[in-house]
């Protein structure tokens, strides 16, 4: 499937075939929105802004780029979407084909047998005829249908395009959530080790008599938790691979290999202003499409209240013999003018055509609904962004600490200076700042993403937008 017909491309050829239409249900509510001319949200720090375009390779990982591209290639939803695409172009070649007139070839051979009181007989008959037909268009209504098509065809188009950005993403939090997945189980495996050797020593003083048997049995506690901990996070690896094989288009055998750390985020996003996600979001763009062919629909329906003039010329030739055909002698002809108008019809088009008015006012609401949900969606990305920015550098800061008293009570512990209790509860402090402090950098990762798609950001440069598949 080629991708290189852009939605900027499709503009000038829609507002052409819009403004010749018939009558239209759009409202100035669609035409004229009122929209604000900056995010309410702002970001907390004046660091470097990098652009919404090209955006994979903002995150300067070649893995994730390469399995993007194979998702691109073997994804069964992203190639189902490619032959819907192909699908609505070759309805416009249907709906064009109006312009030229219809030539068609009938040949019909037969035999009878008669019977009289006097007996039988039997007699052959051949003919031939050639029949042109063509239906003008004065209403308009057939540059409509064409029109319409046109619409469905950009709609589609915006739908390719969104669904492509949609699985770039998925397959950029997926691979983050595996890596998110895997340096838990490296956390947790760190932890249990640590606390095995922390058994090995307590068990040792005990055996001294310088610790008590409680602190034994809370240890071997904490160590057989942990481990169940760890067989646990296994499971989610092996979850979050076969998630991120899936969208690959792989077998889902849990066999992806990844990055074991993930990147910390140190630019802003350039944000823009609120009325560029109407033509930067596919979606809407798909939206919008949607509602001007279901505008087309209503002036196809109330054109199909007027009469319908066709010419019809045909040429032909019988005889009683096959072969005989076409034997240079004159052939019949006629030119037919037919003029077609519904008289009564008991309200049937009128209704056809109010059904067609009130999808128009359907589709409208749903495309307000889509753009308003569009800026809701990036106002709670850009603050969603700021409140986990502030809890990653709490937690960064609370994960130093936590790791310093951890240490520091242990030691205190062996000498005797404080309860295992302390000890427990400096270990729990640890492990969870150092466990939400990944699980808060894949937060940001993610919400990164999601704004990227809110914004209405390309994955790719423009060059390698371009390049056919």
């Amino acid at each position: 499937m080629s991708r290189n017909i852009k939605l900027k491309y499709l503009l000038p050829t829609v507002a052409m075939l819009t403004a010749c239409a018939g009558p239209s249900a759009v409202t100035d509510a669609v035409k004229q929105l009122e929209i604000p001319k900056h995010w309410v949200s702002k970001p907390l720090n004046n660091i470097a802004s990098i652009g919404i375009d090209n955006w994979v390779n903002s995150f300067n990982h070649p893995q994730l780029s390469q399995l993007i591209r194979q998702a691109i290639d073997n994804n069964y939803s992203f190639k189902a979407q490619a032959a819907a695409l192909a699908i609505a172009k070759e309805r416009i070649i249907v709906a064009d084909a109006s312009d030229l007139p219809e030539l068609s070839l009938t040949l019909n051979q037969s035999r009878r047998k008669t019977v009289e009181t006097s007996g039988s007989s039997y007699s052959n008959s051949a003919d031939i005829n050639l029949k042109l037909s063509y239906e003008l268009d004065l209403w308009g209504k057939l540059s409509d249908e064409q029109a319409k098509a046109q619409l469905t065809y950009a709609s589609e188009l915006a739908k390719y395009q969104q669904a492509e950005l949609t699985l770039v993403a998925d397959v950029t939090i997926a691979y983050f959530a595996l890596v998110e997945a895997k340096s838990l189980l490296t956390l947790y495996q760190e932890r249990a080790r640590n606390l095995q050797s922390n058994l090995d020593m307590i068990q040792s003083s005990y055996r001294l008599g310088l610790t008590d048997a409680l602190d034994v049995y809370l240890t071997q506690n904490n160590v057989s938790s942990e481990l169940a901990r760890v067989a646990e996070q296994q499971q989610q690896v092996s979850s979050k691979s076969r998630a991120l094989e899936l969208l690959l288009g792989e077998y889902p055998d849990a066999d992806i290999a990844s990055d074991v750390e993930l990147m910390s985020l140190d630019t802003e996003l350039v944000q823009g202003i609120p009325s560029d996600i109407l033509t930067r979001r596919s979606d809407i763009m798909s939206s919008w499409y949607d509602l001007l062919a279901t505008d087309a629909s209503l002036a196809i329906a109330h054109k199909q209240r007027f009469p319908l003039i066709s010419l019809t010329a045909s040429t032909g030739d019988s005889s009683n013999e096959l072969g005989n055909l076409l034997d240079g002698g004159a052939m019949a002809w006629s030119l037919i003018g037919n003029l077609t108008m519904p008289l009564f019809n008991a309200g049937r088009l009128a209704s056809l055509e109010e059904q067609a008015r009130l999808a128009v006012i359907q589709k409208e609401q749903l495309y307000l609904q889509e753009v308003y949900q569009a800026f809701s969606d990036v106002e709670n990305n850009l603050a969603n962004a700021n409140s986990l920015k502030q809890r990653y550098e709490h937690y960064k800061k609370a994960k130093d600490n936590a790791i310093s008293a951890e240490k520091i009570s242990f030691d205190q512990y062996l000498k005797g200076l404080v309860t295992y209790t302390t000890v427990l509860e400096s270990q729990r402090r640890a492990f969870d700042a150092q466990s939400t402090l990944i699980q808060l950098q894949n937060q940001l990762l993610s919400n990164r993403i999601s704004l990227f798609v809110a914004l209405g950001g390309s994955p790719f440069s423009e060059t390698a937008s371009l390049q056919s598949k």
